[in-house]
């Protein structure tokens, strides 16, 4: 690793070079936020570039690094095994179009992308991933790892456990409870309770899949 990189001083590293990165990178530009390098371990993506962006590795280089990382991976899994992996210091990333209440408390590592809205009195946790006009209106709580995909809503007072996926544009209605490493598919609309562990789809969502 370059000493500069690695002590942080040409800016912000993010973690994984895929299609989740991309937006990763433009989110860190448009807060004016300087990007040194994107790391990966496939070795066919070092020395190629994304977004213009240098992409080195393996990942594991960056045990010892001083600076602030990001993670670019959308797969709750991996990010919560990179952050038990790496002890470094995790950047919050806030794109400049997006709305956050500015009492509300942002977990590190959190990303909030173009267009999205946090609403007062709502709590993001470590990690999270608020998606391109994804919506959390007030009195919500969103566990750690958790991802809100493009254009899905949290109503009012809805509790999101660690690690679940909220798919593009699905609805959670006010007063809910979603427990943790769950899926909502794309366009369903929960209407009651979820458990931890299940795929739930459909309008009004049901139960299709427990996940072991």
């Amino acid at each position: 690793m370059d000493s500069d990189i690695l002590k942080g001083r040409h800016g912000i590293v993010v973690v994984g070079a895929g299609g989740h990165a991309r937006v990763v990178v433009s989110a860190l530009r448009a807060a004016r936020e300087p990007v040194a390098a994107v790391y990966d371990d496939d070795r066919k993506l070092w020395d190629k570039r994304l977004l213009g962006v240098p992409i080195r590795g393996p990942i594991d280089e960056l045990c010892e690094f001083e600076g602030q990382a990001v993670i670019g991976i959308g797969d709750a899994r991996v990010r919560e095994s990179l952050v038990n992996r790496l002890k470094i210091h995790w950047a919050t990333v806030i794109h400049p179009l997006s709305f956050v209440d500015p009492a509300v408390p942002l977990g590190e590592g959190c990303v909030i992308f173009a267009g999205a809205v946090v609403q007062p009195e709502s709590e993001i946790g470590a990690h999270v991933v608020v998606n391109t006009s994804a919506t959390v209106d007030h009195n919500c709580n969103v566990g750690d790892f958790a991802q809100i995909a493009p254009g899905a809503n949290l109503c009012g007072s809805v509790s999101i456990g660690n690690g679940t996926f909220v798919g593009a544009n699905a609805v959670v209605i006010e007063n809910l409870r979603v427990g943790r490493w769950s899926i909502i598919g794309a366009g369903a609309v929960v209407i009651r309770d979820l458990p931890d562990n299940v795929v739930a789809v459909g309008c009004p969502a049901r139960i299709i899949k427990q996940i072991p």
